[in-house]
Order: C-alpha cells, then sequence, then structure tokens
C-alpha cells in the first residue's frame, strides 16, 4: 500500500487481513477502500464479497456478489470459478 497505493492493493490487503482476522473485518477493510467505487467493473472485488459473506454463513448475500462477479467474467475460466462459488452457496449455476 504504501509503494503502489490502489483499489485493488487495497482488496488485496483487505483480503489478507480477513485472512488473519476473520470475514467480518475483512469486509470492514473493504468498505474502508479509497475509490472503491473504481473496483465496480472488476469481478474478483465482488468475488471477494461473496467470499466473506459466505464464510460468514451470509448464502443469499454471497451468491448476490458471486452472480455480479460472473456478469463481469471475462473469460471461461472465471465464469467457471464464479459458478463453483453460486454452487457453494447452495444456488445453481445459470
Amino acid at each position: 500500500m504504501t509503494i503502489r497505493p490502489s483499489p485493488v492493493v487495497a482488496l488485496n490487503r483487505a483480503i489478507a487481513v480477513a485472512q488473519h482476522e476473520g470475514p467480518e473485518r475483512g469486509l470492514e477493510e473493504i468498505a474502508a477502500i479509497e475509490g472503491r467505487d473504481r473496483l465496480a467493473a472488476y469481478p474478483f472485488y465482488f468475488a471477494a464479497l461473496g467470499e466473506l459473506e459466505l464464510r460468514r454463513g451470509q448464502r443469499d448475500a454471497a451468491a448476490q456478489h458471486f452472480r455480479a462477479a460472473l456478469a463481469l467474467a471475462r473469460n471461461a475460466m472465471e465464469r467457471r470459478f464464479f459458478e463453483q462459488r453460486l454452487e457453494a452457496c447452495g444456488e445453481a449455476a445459470p
């Protein structure tokens, strides 16, 4: 963050914080990202939100985020990954 700050770097940091301190703390870090609106077209922003919500047991919220990520997927591999995460939420992939 010190060398090359950006919303994507902040997102990666938030994910690391979540790994260490739990999903709630990770979601707080994501909510605090400056320029978070710049991540609106980045599928892994929504995937991170989905993963953290899933870890909190919030399957509906997680599925909503994974659907958003799927809509932004840039290739078949990303689409398959997001479909698998939707399935982990108990939802059939489209």
